[in-house]
């Protein structure tokens, strides 16, 4: 392709239309070492609640698939489930739609609709490494969080080490079969590294609990997956 065409790149476009078809399969559904790993940022932002504690309303940004409900260890009174992509959005609705308590919209996350104070918990799986200027949609996370609110982030460790390799022996091989220049699709899609963005979380948020898999140690290099949960005064 020349690049100085004007017209929107064929690959991101097929990248783009056909997302949903792949998430699941590829991520959570297939390959029992990637669906592990995926799974990691689940629990690790679950592990410190139990059925007796309860956040009232809680929003889930960037929820695809509803992968992340059926880690939720807390009670609730109302859970929205949003995403930008309709057709993702479709499948978690036929996934978890029969429990009332919970609501799906079509939301950007980057511009939520929300009123100010309105939620005790915004959880994140997996969104903060794909959004441009990730400070700006931090602020407006906690935005919408009630004074005393928790958000609850995962974010894979992009630009480490073990991130790296570990993409290049599973899901890089999987897309690449499926006829995707997955190094191109990973450079447009993934714009912020894992040290990008915890210079940013660790800078606005002082009161938060950190968890890192596998290791435990602190460092993205030798991890795959940072989750916080973080207090927001």
């Amino acid at each position: 392709m020349d690049p100085r065409n004007q017209d929107e790149d064929p690959m991101w476009q097929r990248y783009q239309n056909e997302f949903a078809t792949h998430y699941h399969e590829v991520f959570y559904a297939g390959n029992a070492l990637i669906r592990r790993v995926q799974d990691a940022g689940h629990r690790l932002v679950e592990r410190s609640y139990t059925q007796q504690m309860k956040f009232d309303r809680v929003l889930e940004v960037g929820a695809g698939g509803g992968e992340h409900l059926p880690h939720v260890r807390h009670n609730f009174d109302t859970y929205l489930v949003t995403d930008f992509n309709d057709g993702i959005l479709e499948q978690a609705r036929a996934r978890h739609g029969a429990d009332h308590r919970l609501a799906f919209d079509i939301q950007d996350c980057r511009t939520l609709t929300m009123a100010d104070h309105t939620f005790d918990r915004v959880v994140s799986i997996y969104n903060l490494e794909h959004v441009p200027e990730p400070y700006r949609v931090l602020k407006e996370w906690t935005r919408v969080l009630k004074p005393g609110g928790t958000l609850s982030i995962a974010i894979p460790t992009e630009g480490g080490v073990a991130w790296n390799l570990g993409r290049y022996l599973t899901t890089r091989r999987t897309f690449m079969k499926r006829g995707f220049d997955w190094d191109y699709v990973i450079a447009r899609d993934h714009v912020n590294s894992c040290a990008q963005l915890l210079a940013f979380i660790r800078h606005f948020f002082k009161e938060r609990q950190e968890y890192w898999y596998p290791t435990g140690i602190p460092l993205h290099h030798v991890n795959l997956i940072y989750a916080v949960n973080i207090r927001v005064p």
